[in-house]
Parts: structure tokens; C-alpha cells; sequence
């Protein structure tokens, strides 16, 4: 403090010329009198003049407090672009999906793919419906595309679907173009293998494959891949066919479930189960 007044002392005039300038000038902007008009009328011209020469030169503060704004404007956008882009991805599937040709006695109940348990050997989806759905364990999943796999286990309001990428799976399948039969199965690469096919039978690269009559959880004729390779089995009167999926299984996002009435379908499915009961119990004496 006592610096502070050394310094006012040193500059007492340098202070004293400030003080009676400002009060002047304070006194002339608020004067109302008509002497005073044409002096108020010159200093403003001059500072309006002054500030043009200068107005180029950016306010650090002003321009910190816009580019806030505007970063979080920014922000704003990209997130709204990505819902756009989001809501526009799914609108284009849905509308993709509900394309889809019913069979007459299919019953489809829509689904969302909530989780995926990919452990490279029994590979899941997890879908929205469940037992309040009327969704029992056993029937086909599917897309617009072709065959996803079915449901393996359920809770009241999930389900889980057992992929055709998946070393427990085994599909009764066919070629459409010339019903040659096979049996579709993962050995856990990317793509199928058809086998039991014998290396005499028509079959081509390029033929599709779909789901035979005789299998005990999906209907016939679903799409299940095309066929990209063939080779010769060593020793075998079989041959080794490659077949590419016909849906994306780890991008899927949508899905039907094929409904089918529970009490026919436990009714055929512990009839089917018979004869392997029956194989399992000891001979009579």
C-alpha cells in the first residue's frame, strides 16, 4: 500500500490531468445543453472512427465464448447425423424385411437381435421374444435372406437362437435345382458343409441350397447358402461341399420367428423321440 502511494505522488500530475479529463468528458455526455452538442457530435464521430480502424482486430474473449458455442454445436450435429444415419440403416431393413413372401402356413412373429454369444463353437443370438410370445424351443428363425438357425432355450420375454454357426446344428438340406439331399453342418470356418452327398449326383457351383422336408425343426424350402466349392472326400464315394450362408449371421439385426402350435409340436417331437427310447432300454430277459 505505501508503494502504491509513493507512485501516486511520484505522478500526481499525470494523475490529477486523468482524473479532471475523464470528469470532463463524463460531463460533456450526459450535458444536454445546445453548446455542448456540436463538441459530442465531433468526439463521436472521432471514436466511431477509431473503433472502424480497429474493429479487424479479433476479441479474444468474444471469440473463445463463440467457438465454445460452436463446438458444442458441432457436437449436437454429429450426434443427431448419427441417429439420422442410424434411423435411415434400420427404416431400409425393416422395409426389407417386411418385403418377405409368407409361406400360407407360416405364422411369423418379428424379432430384434438384443445380444450375440459368439464362443467360435456354439455361437447365440439373443431376440426380444419369449414364452408370453407363444415361442417354444425348437422352431426356425429366419430373415428375408434365408435360414438363421432356431430357438434353443427361452424365458418369459428372451429367447435363445442356436446359429447355424454352431458345431451342435445339423440341417436336413437339399439342392433346389436338382432336390439332391444332404446334410448341412459348421466345422468352424466361415462357411457351411453340405455332406452325404454322393460324388455321382448332380450338383453344381452356384446351385442353392434350402431346408429339406425332412427336417424336424424347419420348414422346407428356406434358403441356407449357395454353393461356392466341391472336393472329392479321400477314400469316400462322398464329396465335400462348401456352401456360403445366404444370411450375414454376426451382422443380423432382425429376425421372424416361425410360430407353430406348441401341443402339435411336443406332440411330434416325443414321437419322433421314440424309437431312440426305445433303443436305450435293456433287453428283456
Amino acid at each position: 500500500m505505501r508503494r502504491f502511494l509513493d507512485l501516486l505522488i511520484a505522478f500526481k500530475e499525470y494523475v490529477a490531468l486523468t482524473i479532471f479529463v475523464a470528469a470532463s468528458l463524463t460531463m460533456i455526455a450526459v450535458s444536454r445543453t445546445t453548446d455542448v452538442m456540436p463538441l459530442r457530435a465531433f468526439t463521436t464521430g472521432i471514436v466511431g472512427g477509431v473503433q472502424s480502424i480497429y474493429a479487424w482486430i479479433p476479441n479474444p474473449i468474444t471469440l473463445g465464448r463463440e467457438n465454445k458455442e460452436l463446438e458444442a454445436k458441432s457436437i449436437e450435429l454429429a450426434a443427431e447425423v448419427g441417429r439420422l444415419r442410424r434411423a435411415q440403416a434400420e427404416n431400409t431393413e425393416l422395409r426389407r424385411l417386411l418385403g418377405i413372401a409368407p409361406h400360407p402356413r407360416w405364422a411369423l412373429a418379428a424379432a430384434e437381435v438384443v445380444g450375440k454369444t459368439t464362443t467360435y463353437q456354439r455361437n447365440m443370438l439373443t431376440i426380444d421374444l419369449g414364452a408370453k410370445d407363444h415361442v417354444i424351443p425348437g422352431m426356425a428363425v429366419i430373415t428375408d435372406a434365408g435360414l438363421v438357425g432356431r430357438i434353443y432355450a427361452r424365458s418369459t420375454n428372451f429367447s435363445l437362437v442356436q446359429m447355424l454357426f454352431n458345431t451342435d446344428l445339423r440341417i436336413a438340406s437339399k439342392i433346389a435345382r436338382t432336390r439332391v439331399e444332404g446334410i448341412i453342418a459348421w466345422d468352424g470356418g466361415p462357411t457351411l458343409v453340405m455332406r452325404n452327398v454322393p460324388k455321382a449326383l448332380d450338383v453344381e457351383v452356384g446351385d442353392l441350397v434350402v431346408s429339406s422336408e425332412y427336417s424336424s425343426f424347419f420348414p422346407p424350402d428356406v434358403p441356407i447358402g449357395t454353393i461356392i466349392r466341391m472336393q472329392p472326400e479321400p477314400n469316400s464315394l462322398f464329396r465335400r461341399i462348401t456352401v456360403d450362408p445366404s444370411v450375414n449371421l454376426f451382422r443380423v439385426e432382425h429376425v421372424f420367428v416361425i410360430l407353430k402350435d406348441e401341443v402339435r409340436e411336443r406332440e411330434r417331437l416325443s414321437l419322433e423321440a421314440l424309437p431312440e427310447q426305445q433303443s436305450t432300454k435293456p433287453p428283456k430277459r
